[in-house]
């Protein structure tokens, strides 16, 4: 499985799914402001390693999603090297962390777009070779890899 974090950090991806803004100070604390984790498209493919990590690190690539989301492949800093795993090696995230901003454009994928109905997500994305610190929930995607 790949590692992914939820912003609102693959056979598994690690990753992000993000809540909080990028650089946006001390806080690490984890909410679920606007309900992000309800606009999650099939959230049954996730693993939830744990409910709120914080990591930092350069992105390297900025990919828009047919599911709305943006994919930011983000070269983790080395004290937070341990969250990806040998699916986010290799082609296609060279060993980046997916940091997944859900629900930032429509879709275009038919299935998903029941997912950002009345939403969308207000996370400012940030450029390639921006340095960023992300907080949200540690997950391992099945669906990928």
């Amino acid at each position: 499985m790949v590692a992914i974090v939820i912003v609102a950090l693959v056979g598994a991806v690690a990753g992000f799914y993000v809540y909080d803004r990028f650089n946006g100070g001390s806080t690490s604390s984890c909410g679920d402001p606007a309900s992000i984790s309800s606009h999650i498209y099939n959230p049954y493919r996730l693993q939830i390693v744990k409910s709120c990590i914080t990591a930092s690190g350069t992105v390297d690539r900025v990919i828009d999603e047919a599911d709305g989301d943006v994919h930011l492949r983000t070269n983790l800093d080395p004290a937070y090297s341990n969250l990806t795993n040998s699916a986010n090696e290799g082609y296609p995230n060279y060993g980046d962390l997916v940091v997944e901003i859900i629900c930032v454009n429509p879709p275009s994928q038919t299935d998903a777009i029941p997912a950002c109905q009345n939403y969308t997500n207000q996370i400012p994305v940030p450029s390639v070779g921006q340095h960023i610190t992300i907080t949200g929930p540690y997950v391992l995607d099945a669906d990928h890899y």
